[in-house]
Parts: structure tokens; sequence; C-alpha cells
């Protein structure tokens, strides 16, 4: 296990959308980057509640974001290229995973 966190000021969730600290702190990493699977697992605090982001190596070698929160989840149905602000803060912070 890999303990690291970050923290991002992001629009919040109220409706002003009023800046408000989130942090991402990593709760699983897997040791082997290369393997297909999961790769990395966020927690993410400061919205209205707690949130999870997991990056995933596909089987062609490209990788997939996922995030629980309610944006990611139906805007995402709708549009598969939609990426939520918690998967865009993480992407932000760590380039060389935004890939």
């Amino acid at each position: 296990m890999t303990c690291g966190m970050t923290i991002g000021l992001l629009p919040g969730p109220n409706r002003k959308r009023t800046p408000r600290l989130y942090g991402f702190r990593v709760i699983y990493r897997n040791p082997d980057a290369t393997e297909e699977g999961c790769l990395m697992t966020w927690e993410v605090l400061g919205g209205r509640e707690k949130y999870q982001i997991a990056l995933e190596r596909l089987w062609t070698g490209g990788v997939k974001w996922h995030c629980t929160c309610a944006d990611a989840i139906y805007k995402g149905s709708k549009n598969p290229y939609h990426v939520c602000k918690h998967v865009r803060a993480i992407q932000e912070s760590l380039p060389a995973l935004a890939a």
C-alpha cells in the first residue's frame, strides 16, 4: 500500500460553486504498473460525500478513469468522453497518469 495525498481547490458542491478544498488520498497502488486491471485508487474528500476514483489499465495498454460521483455516473452514461471535476483534478496534479 502506498500512502500519499494531493489537495486541490475545486468548485464546491453548492449551487454557487464556491471554491472548496478537496483531498485525494491514495488507498491502493498496484505494484505492477504494466498489469491489466486496477492501477491506483484514490479516496476523494471535501464534497458532500466521499467518492472514489480508480485508474484502470486496459488490455489494449491504454488507461480508463472511473469516479463514483453522481456527475461521472449520470453524465458519463450519456457521454463516454465526459470527465468529472475530481478526475480532472487528479489528471492535472499527476500529468504522467493523464495519458
